[in-house]
């Protein structure tokens, strides 16, 4: 039987078919809702708005603590909201909005945003290079503001939380050991997870600096991955 209690895991590009995809695999959910029937916590830490997080969870059938916001919010039904950010960044984001306005445009997610706030890159433009453009000029005017980019959105968070800190707070809250955890992304910004957690896994499509940290590398993209690691789990292989 695999020593793995709790199983945190991104949303995008990790359950989804696809870097370039919102669609869900619905292969490796109903193996994900296995995993939880065998008392396994399935929790989802996403740069998403909290409620997007909730609703995903929820639906899905999933059982562990949710994150969002990049680790500014937690949500468990036993627990209500954790808020682990200490100051919003709704005025960076404004002002990058509006500096920025022939790269980026607003994410409909905003307005259920607290703490984090997300940029869309506009089309025809690369991500990485309007990310490291607005990085630049953030993190050279707000002392309290970091950037990230998660190949989906550029993200504007506050300083002190992220998602590693929100696994941390988790684990420690329900007894669980790290050894006892699993991380499983596909973005560079889903490396603050594996600082928390015995079992650091990259899908195969994974940024170059995720698979840097990981102890575990999928052969597999994507959710394909994700499927053979979390049948793994269920066979007691890992």
């Amino acid at each position: 039987m695999s020593r793995i209690r709790i199983v945190f895991i991104d949303v995008d590009g990790t359950i989804t078919e696809g870097r370039d995809t919102y669609l869900l695999d619905l292969e490796l959910v109903s193996v994900l809702r296995e995993l939880t029937s065998q008392g396994v916590y399935v929790s989802i830490v996403s740069s998403n708005a909290l409620p997007v997080v909730i609703g995903l969870s929820r639906y899905l059938g999933f059982n562990g603590p949710v994150t969002g916001e990049s680790g500014s919010l937690i949500h468990y039904d036993k627990w209500g909201i954790v808020e682990l950010a200490g100051s919003p960044t709704r005025h960076v984001y404004v002002d990058v909005l509006e500096r920025f306005k022939d790269y980026v445009e607003e994410s409909w997610q905003n307005r259920f945003r607290i703490y984090e706030y997300a940029l869309k890159v506009r089309k025809g433009f690369d991500g990485w290079m309007v990310y490291k453009r607005i990085a630049e000029y953030v993190e050279s005017t707000y002392r309290d503001v970091r950037v990230g980019y998660s190949g989906y959105a550029i993200h504007l968070m506050p300083k002190g939380v992220d998602k590693g800190v929100a696994v941390k707070y988790i684990l420690d809250r329900m007894g669980i050991s790290p050894d006892e955890a699993a991380g499983v992304g596909d973005s560079v910004m889903d490396a603050e997870i594996m600082k928390h957690v015995g079992y650091k896994v990259a899908v195969g499509n994974a940024d170059e600096g995720l698979k840097k940290v990981c102890n575990i590398v999928l052969d597999k993209p994507s959710s394909k991955g994700v499927l053979d690691f979390a049948w793994k789990i269920i066979e007691g292989a890992v």
